[in-house]
């Protein structure tokens, strides 16, 4: 075969890979989506208005096999019931289905089938987790923010940056947050990732249902299925700590928001001593990295300097400062992923620096009361284990920052490790920029001063701050592992008038290449 038709083969399995498979009035109202993934297992949930099992018939290299799903009645996807008024109420109860595929193997493509009685069969395929000298790729993005409103509010005011020759005009991005988000998903869709990490503010009110239900349009339901195929890691951010209209930041209301965030997923068990606090942070090991998870919803003591949300109080979020459980399990599994790992990434909401909002200090006139740096009371932990990299939002920026050990650890304690501090919080609602009295030092690039927007008349050239993700790639090389992050974003293609025309994949100069703490891989593949 020519390269032409090299080519066209590989636009076929991308355009098939990616395009989401088309929806009718008989869909579940949350199609099948990929949970939980092990080397020899993946859950597989959807939510239907029906408690009658379903069935998923799963292809193997040995022949078919056969799983019928257990069902609950979802009872923490209501409307939220403090809002007075609520312009599309639920008609139907849901029930959440649920079926454990196990005694799979590792790394290895499935196919699947649900039939669930009522609704059209669905078709969808996942891979397992590898084995750890397998090479992965992943990528990460924070605050997408959904809410069914994004379709019909104009783009979001879109700061232009320092040196821009933007026409005075231009004050809003050119696309709503909805084609934003849906597009942005497709990129990331593209790169055939085997899991995706979505680090907290997935909707806009974590008590709003309307706000979930546009979540799962977005990757499980009309808009694409993405997560079908590929498992989502989550983390708790502020807006799911939200209720949203007349709940607010009310314990009882806040209880209810976080209650659906943990229907909707499933993560590896802490162990947590509190039975409110399972599923809310989490260790993830996929093939040669290890992932951890925080939960960083709330400090204690309340309203205090290691405190992140000050309109909380008493609420059931696990502390996350030095002496809690939360930080002595992350000590546990960082000191463990250390030399089990070629890398150890760590995930949490709330950026700890940044040039953003929220990154202003306790004491400033516009401080917001949910602020980052109450989480730089981990950096010493996060330095002497060698994590390689952190990933936040919050800001609603494209940011990178450096912490090293020099700068951290005490005097002789110090190593030669550079820590990569990400706020990917472009997903698909905000695109902000810095602002007064939020100082970075520790700024390595940011989107906003970096990457200066080129305009001919109404038309966006090159450069500018967009609705994007970071990708990594991890993969053995002659001189041992190797991780490359990408921070990519989705760039709106326009005509002379200034319309936005179509979308295609860019990536800012920024790309960061991280060698593995264990070497080169030996004969048997594991360093």
């Amino acid at each position: 075969m020519d390269r032409c038709g090299w080519r066209t083969l590989l636009l076929l399995v991308l355009v098939g890979w990616t395009m989401p498979r088309p929806t009718s009035a008989d869909e579940l109202p949350v199609l099948p989506y990929v949970q939980n993934p092990t080397p020899d297992g993946m859950t597989l949930l959807w939510f239907a208005e029906r408690p009658t099992s379903g069935t998923v018939r799963l292809n193997t290299p040995t022949g078919e096999r056969r799983f019928k799903s257990t069902s609950q009645l979802a009872e923490a996807l209501q409307d939220n019931p403090w809002k007075p008024e609520f312009p599309q109420p639920r008609e139907r109860a849901l029930f959440r289905h649920r079926v454990r595929l196990s005694g799979l193997q590792p790394g290895t493509r499935y196919e699947y089938t649900v039939t669930q009685p009522g609704h059209d069969p669905f078709e969808g395929d996942f891979k397992t987790t590898p084995e750890a000298d397998q090479p992965i790729r992943f990528v990460v993005y924070s605050d997408s923010e959904t809410e069914p409103e994004s379709s019909t509010l104009p783009g979001v005011e879109w700061p232009a940056s320092p040196g821009s020759n933007r026409p005075r005009a231009q004050v809003r991005y050119p696309a709503n947050q909805t084609d934003g988000y849906r597009e942005n998903l497709k990129v990331m869709a593209a790169a055939q990732p085997d899991f995706v990490c979505v680090v907290g503010d997935l909707v806009e009110n974590g008590g709003e249902q309307r706000d979930w239900d546009e979540f799962w349009r977005h990757n499980a339901g009309e808009y694409g299925q993405l997560a079908s195929r590929v498992p989502l890691f989550p983390a708790l951010g502020n807006h799911e700590n939200y209720a949203g209209p007349g709940g607010g930041h009310a314990i009882p209301a806040v209880n209810f928001a976080v209650s659906k965030y943990l229907t909707y997923f499933e993560t590896p068990n802490n162990g947590a001593r509190q039975r409110e606090h399972v599923g809310r942070y989490y260790r993830v090991d996929y093939g040669p990295i290890s992932l951890v998870c925080l939960d960083t919803s709330d400090g204690s003591p309340h309203q205090s300097p290691r405190d992140t949300n000050f309109n909380l109080q008493a609420s059931q979020a696990p502390d996350f400062n030095p002496g809690s459980e939360q930080f002595e399990w992350l000590e546990a599994q960082l000191a463990d992923a250390q030399q089990r790992s070629q890398f150890t990434f760590v995930q949490f909401h709330h950026s700890m620096v940044g040039s953003g909002m929220h990154s202003l200090p306790l004491d400033h006139p516009n401080f917001q009361g949910h602020p980052g740096s109450p989480l730089r009371v981990l950096l010493p932990t996060l330095l002497k284990y060698g994590v390689d990299a952190v990933f936040s939002g919050h800001d609603e920026m494209w940011e990178r920052s450096e912490a090293t050990g020099e700068e951290i650890l005490p005097a002789g304690d110090t190593q030669e490790h550079t820590l990569h501090l990400y706020d990917v919080g472009v997903g698909g609602d905000g695109l902000r920029g810095p602002v007064p009295g939020a100082e970075n030092p520790w700024r390595k690039f940011l989107a906003h001063v970096n990457a200066p927007e080129v305009w001919q008349g109404r038309r966006l050239v090159s450069g500018g701050k967009h609705y994007g993700h970071l990708e990594v790639t991890v993969s053995p090389t002659a001189e041992g592992w190797e991780a490359v992050l990408t921070p990519v974003y989705v760039f709106p293609q326009m005509n002379d008038e200034g319309t936005v025309t179509g979308w295609e994949r860019r990536t800012h100069d920024d790309v960061i290449r991280l060698r593995a703490r264990h070497g080169a891989p030996t004969a048997a593949g594991t360093p």
